[in-house]
């Protein structure tokens, strides 16, 4: 029988996780801190210092299927993630949240630097090879953005 690991448990302990995710929060605060804070302290390197700030965390993650990534970005608030392809070399993912609406494209592409980052650390370590993720913004049927993510893994060698 396969043990289940819970893959933030490298991230967070389990008591927290526990309390928190049984707590409602105001999702204005969480915006605050994406949209404001997050620019007024890494200034211009923003995109790049959360890209592998992501990247980072991502490779602490223990995950081994695109369904665990789709369950930790709902757990984290971070969005709807959706599996689109996935190849031997590249997954692609489109990422959406209701949020994305309320902020200026440009702002939004450097703020989703940190889940790119994110995807490409996690798919990496599950992998087992280097990867990179590129961030695609386009506009939804419904005029909301959607973040189309794609992770290409280097060649086996």
């Amino acid at each position: 029988m396969k043990r289940t690991i819970d893959p933030l448990s490298a991230l967070f302990s389990a008591e927290v996780m526990t309390q928190v995710e049984q707590m409602s929060m105001p999702y204005l605060g969480y915006l605050l801190l994406r949209e404001k804070l997050a620019h007024r302290l890494l200034g211009e390197s923003e995109a790049a210092i959360l890209y592998w700030t992501g990247k980072e965390l991502g490779n602490q993650l223990i995950v081994d299927s695109a369904e665990q990534l789709e369950l930790i970005f709902i757990r984290l608030g971070l969005g709807r993630l959706d599996l689109l392809a996935h190849s031997e070399g590249q997954l692609r993912f489109r990422l959406s949240h209701t949020a994305y609406a309320l902020l200026p494209l440009e702002r939004l592409s450097r703020m989703l630097s940190w889940e790119t980052g994110l995807l490409a650390g996690a798919v990496a370590a599950w992998a087992g090879r280097p990867a990179q993720a590129v961030l695609e913004l386009q506009q939804g049927t419904d005029k909301k953005p959607v973040a189309l993510i794609s992770v290409r893994l280097d060649p086996v060698e």
